[in-house]
């Protein structure tokens, strides 16, 4: 689960970077074929770039490499606890929150996919070169999908369907149905990032300036094609579809007035800040995520040929992540009398495996505190240590070398006599 959680906050992260330097240089630009390839690059890139930086296609390899190593757990003397139990989930409300949101924007895409094939079956088309047109019954703003047109019954003259006609296929034409089921398909899974949304708005903005204006390259009166627009009246409407319709008329009004200003600087700058943006996410992201495996300034290597891994597609996973792992060890370890008495501290390394099944097993001081008092709690503590999500490499569960630091450090009423 902590993969696919990693895997949600990238992405997130690198689809608001997209759409931040969208705004910011192409939102007022007419380069609407850049600005849509802009935008399904980005985002594409953002759905894909997270799997190299999270290491998740096969990094794994045998003991020659470094033990996992966390960051370090204090157990300090004298310490009011509270007996910690392993909690099921660690964030349940906002796994079902979001588990509610994935499945209702499944089930609205799959509502308009039938929705769409029922009306496909209902209707009689007329072939338009390669492309259908069908008038459905009923007050219908028109609208596209792929190349299937579909015209209501409004009261349109000929040439106002003309027009209409050829803006639905310049949709179709452009593919701009496959952009529209791509940002469908995203919205499952990002729901709840209002990036993902305006991103989508930007992109069905693109699929209407790009019809509009190849539908005046025919040679349509402006102000007649205008008109139309203005007459429309939004009937039922699908969110699968490219519809003939009044959103945002006014800005297509302003982009149909524009003269076509491609400005090669423009693209290019925006082109570098994306990719800047990108490789700079992706280079801090790593240099955090190696700080954090040898956060305590130590680098264990553990031994070869013994069919144990370091480093897996998906790391075993303590239930509720390293948080409750570390609650787990505050709260069951018990600092020694003996040591506090004789003002003992230290800190001591102890490396176990996580096996296939996630049981905890071999437990070892591979860093002795000093005190063989201390080491010997530490050592009892990892061994009731309950199962943990095991790793998994290739698809299949492995052995995996896990190491904890524990520091045990005496409270301020307790500190150690000079020496």
């Amino acid at each position: 689960m902590i993969n696919y959680v990693n895997w949600l906050y990238e992405s997130s992260i690198f689809i608001t970077g997209t759409v931040f330097i969208y705004q910011l240089f192409l939102k007022r630009k007419t380069t609407f074929t850049f600005n849509r390839f802009f935008l399904l690059s980005g985002l594409i890139f953002s759905l894909l770039l997270p799997f190299f930086s999270l290491n998740l296609f096969g990094t794994g390899g045998s003991n020659d490499g470094f033990a996992v190593l966390m960051a370090p757990v204090t157990i300090v003397s004298g310490e009011v606890k509270t007996l910690f139990t392993t909690p099921a989930v660690e964030w349940p409300t906002a796994r079902i929150i979001y588990g509610i949101g994935v499945m209702l924007f499944l089930i609205r895409l799959f509502q308009g996919l039938i929705k769409l094939g029922f009306w496909s079956r209902k209707v009689v088309f007329a072939r338009h070169g390669r492309f259908k047109v069908a008038h459905l019954p009923g007050s219908f703003s028109p609208f596209s999908f792929f190349n299937l047109v579909f015209i209501g019954q409004n009261d349109y003259t000929e040439e106002e369907i003309s027009q209409i006609i050829s803006h639905e296929i310049s949709h179709s034409a452009n593919w701009h149905s496959a952009d529209v089921i791509l940002l469908e398909s995203v919205l499952i899974f990002q729901w709840f990032n209002p990036f993902v949304w305006l991103l989508r708005r930007n992109l069905k903005e693109i699929h209407e300036f790009q019809a509009d204006r190849e539908v005046l390259q025919q040679g349509v009166s402006p102000v007649n094609y205008k008109k139309l627009l203005l007459y429309q009246r939004t009937g039922a409407r699908l969110e699968l579809v490219n519809s003939f319709h009044k959103s945002f008329i006014k800005k297509r009004f302003i982009m149909m007035s524009k003269n076509n200003n491609t400005s090669k600087q423009t693209t290019f700058f925006a082109t570098i800040a994306l990719l800047t943006f990108f490789i700079g996410f992706m280079a801090c992201n790593q240099t955090e995520e190696n700080a954090r495996v040898a956060e305590s300034g130590e680098v264990l290597k553990s031994d070869s040929g013994t069919g144990v891994y370091d480093i897996v597609d998906e790391m075993p996973e303590f239930p509720g992540g390293d948080k409750a792992l570390s609650m787990f060890l505050i709260s069951n370890t018990n600092y020694p009398d003996e040591a506090v008495q004789n003002n003992l501290e230290g800190r001591v390394f102890i490396k176990f495996i996580i096996d296939e099944k996630g049981k905890v097993t071999e437990p070892e001081i591979v860093r002795s505190s000093g005190h063989p008092i201390l080491d010997e709690e530490a050592l009892r503590v990892i061994s009731v240590l309950p199962d943990w999500n095991p790793g998994i490499l290739d698809g299949k569960t492995v052995k995996v070398n896990f190491t904890v630091p524990i520091n045990f450090q005496l409270s301020s009423g307790n500190d150690p006599s000079p020496k």
